[in-house]
């Protein structure tokens, strides 16, 4: 049998990259409800108009903060949040697609775990709701102190969702899972992309852990995958570079995370649109590794 080579090639952008490949599955992976906004995007309303391309949005951990399913359950609201954004996206640009509010809700048996499942035209979107594992990945009492980063590490042998509905006895367990999501849905394409945060430090210092481990978790997962790209995202030290994402690609970024703050207010959290989090607008920074896999 004969072996594949695989040539890795790094390319830096800072806009739009272009695949060129008739069907495509996009892939945007974030730890927490609201990270994909500020720091994938407008490359994720690119996927999303894209004719012939489907996107998923995978989020990994609850971002509950360490409430459980407590405070007013925190973690439905961050949700909202994000499915306000892909709805916002996608009806900017089909102009009002009759849509709505109306997303398919199912809950998705996937390697024998229940995963929430939200459908809405060309998107699908995934809520893992893992533990929010604290910015270090020391995690909180509430969830046992759990965290992907200890479970990535082999500090702890298993994990499971703040709401029960699924559990992982084994990291393999964990990713043999996601393995499953991705490998069905890209069934049939040519093309498989996959968004994830830097892992490089130098690169993207400073970044929370469960965006990291979380994109150590995908990289792994990537090597059992027949993935084309993987673009790495620099992500919390980029409100400290020059803007470089302008005109439409600003406007749709600046309202696109207008519409996931939307989310959090009109179910009784504080708005993320302020200083801080506003800060991040308008910047989106990453490299792509291009996986190129021939028959010698």
């Amino acid at each position: 049998m004969k072996n594949k080579a695989i040539c890795f090639l790094s390319i830096l952008f800072m806009a739009t990259f272009e695949t060129g490949f008739a069907q495509t599955l996009d892939v945007y992976v974030s730890a927490h409800p609201d990270d994909w906004q500020l720091f994938m995007n407008p490359n994720a309303y690119n996927s999303v108009k894209t004719e012939k391309t489907n996107v998923i949005f995978l989020h990994t951990t609850a971002g509950d903060a360490g409430a459980g399913t407590g405070n007013n359950s925190y973690y439905l609201a961050r949700e909202e949040g994000s499915l306000r954004a892909i709805r916002f996206m996608q009806n900017i640009f089909y102009n009002g697609n009759g849509l709505g509010t109306d997303m398919a809700s199912e809950k998705e048996l996937v390697n024998g775990k229940t995963l929430q499942k939200m459908t809405y035209a060309n998107t699908e979107t995934y809520f893992l709701r893992l533990p929010d594992g604290n910015y270090y990945g020391n995690g909180y009492p509430v969830h046992d102190s759990t965290s992907i980063k200890k479970l990535v590490e082999g500090n702890i042998k298993s994990i499971k969702a703040i709401d029960g509905s699924a559990s992982y006895s084994s990291l393999s367990d964990l990713k043999a899972t996601i393995k499953e999501l991705i490998g069905k849905a890209s069934e049939g394409k040519t093309a498989l992309n996959l968004h994830i945060a830097e892992t490089d430090t130098i690169a993207n210092p400073d970044d929370h852990s469960d965006h990291r481990f979380t994109s150590i978790l995908m990289q792994q997962v990537a090597k059992e995958l027949p993935v084309n790209a993987i673009y790495y995202y620099e992500e919390y030290a980029t409100n400290k570079k020059p803007y470089n994402i302008f005109d439409t690609g600003f406007l749709v970024s600046a309202g696109t995370w207008a519409a996931t703050g939307s989310g959090l207010g009109d179910m009784g959290h504080p708005s993320t649109w302020d200083e801080v989090h506003n800060s991040w607008i308008g910047r989106q920074y990453y490299r792509v590794e291009i996986l190129v896999k021939d028959d010698e």
